[in-house]
């Protein structure tokens, strides 16, 4: 079991804590324990970085406790407004990186893969794995992703059949098969 690296007493300052998340300790434990590992495993695929994937895991929750939000917030709402700060935090790294990183295909080529899952999502433009991510890993609606990756509701299918079309041609470009 993931375990948070914070208590919400050290988390939140007392003034944050008044506009913040309404949640005692017990209740985000409970929630952390549901929610940890999903998060975690969405973090690394799409990061690729399991050091970074903690990191991110951790700002996710910390920035989800800090939230405003109204009053009786959900476990599902609570969920999926996680998962939202996270594919943000992804985003803003991501073009942080770009900025200030000079690309390197030696340092990329010599990367660890955790198999070949990890080798057909990287193949893919990275809202791309996150759309596949959500809609069939963690089994989110479409109404839930488009809230989350900051999109129109109506865009999240056609997104999501590219998506899968591009995986299939990942698929029979590197060997791994005919996608059907």
């Amino acid at each position: 079991m993931l375990m948070p690296f914070f208590s919400i007493a050290e988390a939140m300052p007392k003034a944050a804590a008044d506009a913040a998340v309404s949640m005692d300790e017990e209740t985000f434990q409970l929630f952390y324990e549901r929610t940890a590992r999903p998060l975690r495993g969405y973090l690394v695929r799409m990061l690729n970085d399991f050091a970074l994937a903690d990191d991110l895991l951790q700002e996710s929750y910390l920035r989800l406790l800090k939230a405003k939000m109204p009053a009786p917030a959900t476990d599902e709402h609570l969920k999926n407004y996680l998962f939202r700060i996270a594919s943000n935090l992804i985003k803003d790294h991501k073009t942080s990186r770009r900025e200030t990183e000079l690309p390197d295909d030696a340092a990329s080529a010599a990367q660890p893969s955790d198999g070949d899952v990890t080798r057909l999502l990287a193949g893919l433009k990275p809202t791309q794995r996150e759309l596949l991510w959500l809609a069939y890993v963690e089994r989110f609606s479409h109404v839930e992703i488009a809230r989350m990756l900051d999109l129109k509701p109506q865009s999240v299918r056609p997104l999501l059949s590219r998506a899968r079309h591009a995986l299939a041609e990942v698929l029979r470009r590197g060997g791994f098969g005919e996608a059907k």
